[in-house]
């Protein structure tokens, strides 16, 4: 990580989107991955759109069961044809019958999720709540920066924080103890404003 990062004066929370604000952030980071030359695959946008979409920090599994309800709900615009054919073609009905169960929607296997989640981390789109084992997009994704999340143990609320002194710390880190950051998460946990 490098000391030049972007500092931000005032706290931001991470869940306080709007559909359009989804839409336009799905768009840049379209963008982004475009001029960095990185593959935005279909899955890998909608992991982004539904951590984007939360109103919470989302687990992993908890993605895993909203993509595959996402998968579920998808229209199959095939079974009347089928049906029609298996009337007038039983053999070929049950060849198509086994193709059709390869053709039905997939499970969601855990490895592409997380590979997905790695992915949308190290295109700094989104970032880890290591204590409790969350993901929550990130306020400034095109801006390299280190942060510190103030996370509510009551509802759940979180802001995300990179202002000076979390600059300073890192700073020190690399400059004065010259140690190399490769990746910081600072956590408070507490109870918010609204909460208190």
């Amino acid at each position: 990580m490098s000391t030049s990062l972007s500092v931000c004066e005032h706290l931001h929370d991470v869940q306080d989107f709007t559909p359009h604000d989804v839409t336009e952030r799905l768009m840049a980071a379209k963008e982004q991955c475009r001029l960095n030359g990185a593959r935005f695959t279909p899955l890998r946008q909608q992991i982004y759109q539904l951590v984007l979409a939360a109103n919470k920090p989302i687990g992993a599994y908890d993605l895993i069961t909203q993509l595959q309800q996402m998968r579920l709900s998808e229209p199959n615009n095939n079974d009347s044809s089928e049906a029609l054919n298996s009337q007038q073609h039983p053999m070929k009905a049950s060849s198509k019958a086994l193709s059709s169960k390869k053709q039905s929607p997939k499970n969601v296997a855990p490895p592409t999720v997380y590979r997905s989640l790695e992915f949308l981390l190290s295109e700094g789109l989104i970032h880890q709540l290591t204590s409790i084992n969350a993901y929550v997009p990130c306020c400034h994704p095109r801006a390299q920066h280190t942060a510190a999340f103030l996370i509510c143990g009551q509802c759940q609320r979180v802001q995300e924080c990179s202002s000076v002194p979390v600059q300073e710390m890192m700073s020190f880190a690399e400059q004065d103890v010259g140690f190399i950051v490769e990746r910081s998460v600072i956590e408070l946990s507490g109870r918010c404003q609204a909460c208190q």
